[in-house]
């Protein structure tokens, strides 16, 4: 059962053929003709390998699958991946396939064909070993993750459920190490009202919603470090209509992260404070929003899971570390589900979302997907 190392090598030109396949498809998550050819790659390669495929046709989105292998045993395991990438419709064909110096380049490269694939070929190497101590081994394929699995995230829990682990198979860090909690997502809406004037005539009987946004702003970008590992950004600001008009509207969106479900309400108890500041006169200010991600924190069980982790990475002469991340993926989700849950079990590679630079180091996919497929063997050996 310990070589899968030979096994996966074997498959490794078959790989990387499929690999150059996936990555020039023109898949960013609204084009969904590009996303149904990757999946119809993987739905072809999960058959071969095995696996039965359920399929969720989408309209708007690109059709999901989940391949099942069935065995004689008690665990179930879930992985999950993306076929979409954040790239638009062109960018494959600008930034193509191509291998350079022991890398892997082109778009959706690392984020994340190659960590779908390391699952689909780990299961088959677990199938060509004879590996059947398991219940039931899934993949779950969604189309549109980057955007925040609005639609997949209400499909996968029949598969996550009651599940003995999930495995999210986003890339690695550039260092190797895979992802043990993930920061939650939130999304926040500060909206001024004010009164317009005209700027050049009767300037005072204006009320400007500008300047008061702009020191709601200050104040707000203090709030990072509120409490450790919350970050607040104000990525997004509107408002006015002319330059002779005094502004009667305006708005900023702001991006929050933050490690623990119980930093959420000082933070918004720390911004309602600091909108309900009069800064000018006739301007009103409310703050709306709220949660988009459920943080991922490092459990016992998924500290459980990391140790097995770093035995499988041994196993094939890996040292496996594990970090918090601050980006949101599937496994928010599936932890929020009380599912133990690892992420980062992907390849090796860096620049994700960058077109020109996004890079997979081809030397770390066979040992990867080895210790993927060790890793699902010590989770179903302790059922």
């Amino acid at each position: 059962m310990s070589d899968f190392i030979s096994l996966l090598v074997a498959s490794l030109p078959n790989y990387l053929r499929d690999l150059e396949t996936v990555v020039n498809a023109d898949c960013g998550t609204y084009t969904k003709p590009g996303v149904d050819q990757v999946a119809r790659l993987l739905r072809a390669r999960a058959r071969e390998f095995g696996a039965e495929v359920i399929d969720f046709p989408q309209t708007e989105y690109g059709d999901m699958l989940y391949a099942r292998w069935r065995g004689a045993g008690r665990a179930r395991i879930v992985m999950i991946g993306h076929t979409d990438t954040v790239y638009s419709e062109g960018k494959s064909n600008e930034f193509p396939f191509r291998r350079v110096a022991g890398r892997a380049h082109g778009c959706g490269v690392i984020d994340m064909k190659s960590g779908l694939l390391n699952g689909f070929y780990a299961m088959h190497a677990l199938a060509r070993a004879g590996f059947d101590r398991f219940a039931e081994i899934g993949i779950f394929c969604n189309s549109e993750e980057e955007i925040g699995s609005p639609v997949s995230r209400e499909l996968y829990p029949q598969f996550v459920r009651g599940a003995d682990a999930a495995l999210i198979l986003e890339p690695a860090r550039e260092s190797g190490a895979i992802v043990s909690a993930r920061k939650g997502v939130g999304t926040y809406t500060v909206k001024v009202q004010g009164k317009p004037a005209h700027a050049g005539v009767e300037p005072e009987k204006g009320a400007s919603a500008i300047y008061t946004l702009a020191q709601h702003i200050t104040a707000l970008k203090n709030l990072n470090g509120l409490r450790p590992g919350l970050t607040v950004n104000v990525g997004i600001i509107r408002g006015g209509t002319r330059a002779n008009v005094v502004a009667e509207t305006a708005e900023a969106v702001l991006d929050l992260r933050f490690p623990s479900v119980s930093d959420v309400a000082p933070f918004e108890q720390a911004a309602r404070e600091i909108i309900a500041r009069e800064i000018v006169p006739g301007t009103t200010s409310e703050l709306i929003g709220g949660l988009d991600n459920p943080p991922m924190e490092k459990t016992d069980a998924i500290a459980h899971l990391v140790a097995l982790a770093k035995h499988a990475g041994n196993q094939v002469g890996l040292q496996i570390e594990d970090v918090m991340t601050g980006g949101g993926s599937d496994g928010n989700y599936t932890a929020s589900f009380g599912i133990p849950t690892l992420d980062g079990l992907g390849p090796q590679g860096g620049k994700a979302h960058n077109a020109l630079e996004e890079f997979l180091i081809i030397d770390s996919i066979v040992p990867r997907a080895a210790m993927l497929a060790n890793l699902i063997v010590a989770i179903a050996n302790e059922k």
